[in-house]
C-alpha cells in the first residue's frame, strides 16, 4: 500500500514523501495518527495545497521539541529500588519509572519518548537512556538506580 507522509516518521520518511508500507501499518498506525494519508489522485492534490502549512506546523514541533531537549539533557536520576541480601534488584525499573521520576523533577515526558535498548534496567548503578522527542530530537539521560534493604 502506498501512502503520503504527514510528518516526518522515523525510519520511513520525510514530510511530502510517497512510501511504500504494509497496509496493516498503514491501516493501524499512520493512517489513524494522522501521519499519513492513502496515495491517490484526490490526497495529491489535497496535500500540495496545504503543503506550506504543513511544513510551517512540522517546523514549530522541531523547535518546541529542541527547546524541551535543551532544558532536560543532561538530567541525572536517581531511583531507589529494594535489593536482597546478595545486591540482587527486586524488580526492575522501566519506562514508567523514568517518566514519574522525571516528572517529580519537573519534566513533562511520556512514556513513548523513553527508549530503554536493553530493555528494562534490572541492575544497580548508573544507566544512559535514550529519549526521542522528536524523529530529529534525541539525547540521553543518565538514571542512577539506587538500592535499599
Amino acid at each position: 500500500m502506498e501512502v503520503i507522509l504527514l510528518e516526518k516518521v522515523r525510519n520511513l520518511g520525510a514530510l511530502g514523501e510517497q512510501v511504500k508500507v504494509k497496509s496493516g501499518f498503514a491501516r493501524n498506525y499512520l493512517i489513524p495518527y494522522g501521519k499519513a494519508v492513502t496515495a491517490n489522485d484526490a490526497n495529491r492534490a489535497k496535500f500540495e495545497a496545504q503543503r506550506a502549512k504543513l511544513e510551517m506546523a512540522q517546523a514549530d514541533v522541531l523547535g518546541k521539541a529542541q527547546a524541551r531537549a535543551k532544558n532536560m539533557s543532561g538530567v541525572t536520576l536517581q531511583i531507589v529500588r529494594k535489593v536482597s541480601e546478595e545486591g540482587k534488584l527486586f524488580g526492575s525499573v522501566g519506562t514508567r519509572d523514568i517518566c514519574e521520576a522525571m516528572q517529580q523533577a519537573g519534566f513533562e515526558l511520556a512514556k513513548s519518548e523513553v527508549h530503554l535498548d536493553g530493555g528494562p534496567l534490572k541492575d544497580i548503578g548508573d544507566h544512559e537512556v535514550s529519549v526521542l522527542l522528536h524523529p530529529e530530537v534525541a539525547f540521553k539521560i543518565i538514571v542512577s538506580v539506587v538500592g535499599e534493604k
